[in-house]
């Protein structure tokens, strides 16, 4: 679930509205696993707020497979998928070197 407010006092009203028809079905939110970003480019991204509720406030964090940030940009995630691509040629660098594999298993 990606909730998306406009205040901190929104997340907490939202959260805790989720929290109650959540317990309604016998779940409950994990708040070691929230957590919150705050992206907002005109006043520096909040440094100074480290935690919304019982959230922990991040710069970034990993979500389904992405790297989101607090600048909104995609900077930092086209170079993190570069890298994770460069680190993937060089694993198979050994194969593709090896004269005993033939083409089609390669």
């Amino acid at each position: 679930t990606t909730p998306i407010t406009a205040s901190q006092e929104e997340l907490v009203a939202l959260l805790n509205i989720l929290e109650q028809h959540s317990a309604a079905y016998g779940l409950g939110l994990n708040y070691n696993k929230t957590n919150v970003i705050i992206v907002d480019r005109e006043h520096d991204n909040h440094r100074e707020i480290k935690s919304v509720g019982r959230c922990e406030v991040v710069q970034s964090f990993v979500y389904l497979g992405s790297l989101i940030d607090n600048s909104g940009c995609c900077e930092n995630e086209i170079r993190r998928r570069i890298q994770q691509a460069r680190v993937a040629k060089t694993k198979l660098t050994k194969i593709w070197r090896d004269h005993n594999i033939t083409k089609g298993t390669k």
